[in-house]
């Protein structure tokens, strides 16, 4: 009504009142404005007071592998203290199948409000050049932060025939492809990090797939493979206990809690490569939620109780933290070195 009056206004004074015209007009464009800032506001303002409020409730963490595993403990160790930094309930939710693949898939079909976290490990990026899924790491998610950064432990059992990684290399070079090394997926994280190592080593290993990581160290133990691929923590006792002898650690300094175990930068092997633990959530979420999330996981990561859990585990040995935009360079980054490991192993 506001409008039409003064259209008719400004038509009567159209030809009388040339100065009173102009003010009709001006007066009009200007309301016309205001009106669409007014409505341009009422639409913006939920948004930030989504952004300012978040969050409203629980988190879900999305673990792709099973109770008990690498990544699950990881995220249950940081869940009590993430649920101090943001105030909100947090819950690990076990997605396990297809290598990995299948929590992945599940996390990606969640809304992108950033009440879902994803716990992804390099498998996600071999996943991707592999192209098992339709589902991408680099694609579908964005990355909030790094936690832990572990080592490939090299064993090998004591009813074996290798005490050390020299006496290992000389055997494995007169006798290719006869020195056994069990493991997980034949393209996962373990098998290429050990064929990269063998490679550099100028040796061929025969890699001998098992279905979980109990069964490969049975098999180790009990003298039906030469050598597994192992994390630190999980070898230690035994090492200790005399049932194991660490071979090599693929780091470019010696472990603290393995100091009489060369690195493979000691042996002339240049690979550093291991597992890795983060946090993505989903592609499309405002980048504020993103900057909140990844503030909270910092105060959670360098809260005291956690920082105790990844030193009895070892996980403090190899700088691990990232943040967003750390984390975003790596996958670039591990994407550009496992495709060119894939092509140069023939994988």
């Amino acid at each position: 009504m506001l409008f039409f009056t003064e259209s008719v206004m400004c038509r009567d004074w159209l030809d009388t009142n040339a100065k009173a015209k102009e003010e009709c007009i001006m007066k009009r464009l200007f309301g016309g404005v205001a009106v669409l800032l007014t409505l341009s506001m009422l639409v913006f303002l939920p948004l930030v007071g989504e952004a300012k409020e978040f969050p409203a409730r629980g988190i879900d963490i999305v673990v792709p592998f099973g109770p008990g595993s690498g990544t699950d403990t990881t995220m249950r160790a940081l869940a009590p203290e993430l649920e101090k930094a943001l105030g909100v309930p947090v819950v690990v939710i076990n997605a396990e199948g297809s290598g990995g693949l299948k929590g992945m898939e599940f996390a990606s079909k969640q809304p992108a409000d950033g009440y879902t976290l994803f716990c992804h490990t390099p498998t996600h990026i071999l996943a991707e050049i592999q192209n098992l899924s339709s589902i991408s790491l680099t694609k579908n998610f964005i990355p909030v932060a790094r936690l832990v950064q572990d080592s490939v432990l090299v064993t090998a059992g004591v009813k074996g025939r290798f005490k050390t990684w020299d006496e290992m290399v000389e055997f494995a070079k007169a006798n290719p492809g006869k020195v056994t090394v069990a493991g997980l997926s034949p393209k996962g994280i373990d098998a290429v990090s050990m064929k990269m190592i063998a490679k550099a080593a100028g040796i061929e290993l025969n890699f001998v797939p098992f279905g979980g990581g109990a069964e490969a160290k049975s098999a180790l133990l009990g003298g039906h493979v030469d050598l597994a691929n192992d994390d630190p923590a999980n070898s230690i006792e035994l090492v200790k206990a005399g049932e194991m002898n660490a071979l090599l650690v693929a780091t470019d300094q010696r472990l603290a809690a393995f100091p009489d175990t060369p690195t493979s930068y000691e042996k002339g092997i240049n690979i550093t490569v291991g597992p890795w633990r983060g946090l993505a959530t989903i592609k499309g979420t405002p980048p504020e939620i993103v900057a909140k999330l990844e503030e909270a996981v910092k105060k959670a990561y360098e809260s005291e109780s956690f920082q105790k859990w990844m030193k009895d585990r070892m996980l403090d040995q190899r700088p691990g933290w990232m943040g967003s935009a750390e984390l975003q360079k790596k996958w670039e980054e591990d994407i550009a070195f496992f495709s060119n490991a894939f092509k140069e192993l023939g994988l």
